[in-house]
């Protein structure tokens, strides 16, 4: 075995190696994640839902509880854009309704806030923020962990392929061995750059 087939060798066997724990790693990151997102997400589901109710009065109980995340924060757009903050009481039939919910929400937190106009519907605006984010940064790493094995995977399928044929890669075709290394180095490393990247851009968000 000369040295050029045990560089082949080595090179080959480590590729698959090192991703395959970075890919681990990663995906252990990213569920752990994703499961904090979720506990928040659908403690904001379930908010959100009593507030439909008055909200959206024509709604019926049965096609709430089938809302999946988007449609809940759509369904809540929708209730707050019927809300006027310019209008007394919000110019809004079912404002009683919506004051005694913030009353409840007010007395869950040991305040003691006057439930007016404003706060009412700058508190919406902040559950529709909360909820916009979650689900952003629940789509954003799903999003990248799926990016980052598209690039792994070919690295890690190349390498298995040509480790059974290293001791003839060399010594055939030279500029040929040289620009199949070269190509999955190249991948190797944008894999690693861009799952690295991928980890501290999920990992910065932070989550109220």
């Amino acid at each position: 075995m000369t040295m050029d087939s045990n560089f082949w060798f080595y090179t080959l066997s480590t590729i698959p190696q090192t991703l395959a724990a970075i890919i681990a790693l990663t995906a252990t990151f990213v569920i752990f994640k994703l499961n904090h997102i979720e506990s928040r997400t659908q403690k904001e589901y379930d908010e959100i839902k009593e507030w439909i109710m008055p909200l959206l009065p024509d709604i019926e109980i049965h096609e709430i509880t089938r809302l999946n995340d988007s449609a809940m924060l759509q369904k809540l757009k929708e209730g707050i854009n019927k809300l006027n903050p310019e209008e007394s009481n919000l110019g809004f039939d079912g404002y009683d309704k919506l004051r005694d919910l913030y009353k409840n929400v007010i007395a869950s937190h040991k305040r003691q806030f006057d439930p007016t106009e404003q706060r009412i519907h700058e508190y919406l605006l902040e559950k529709e923020r909360i909820l916009t984010s979650l689900l952003e940064v629940r789509n954003n790493a799903l999003y990248r962990l799926k990016k980052s094995l598209f690039f792994t995977v070919p690295s890690i399928v190349g390498s298995i392929i040509f480790l059974p044929l290293y001791e003839s890669l060399y010594g055939r075709v030279v500029s040929c061995s040289i620009v199949i290394l070269l190509l999955l180095i190249v991948l190797t490393i944008v894999a690693v750059v861009y799952t690295s990247y991928s980890v501290w851009k999920i990992a910065r968000p932070q989550l109220r």
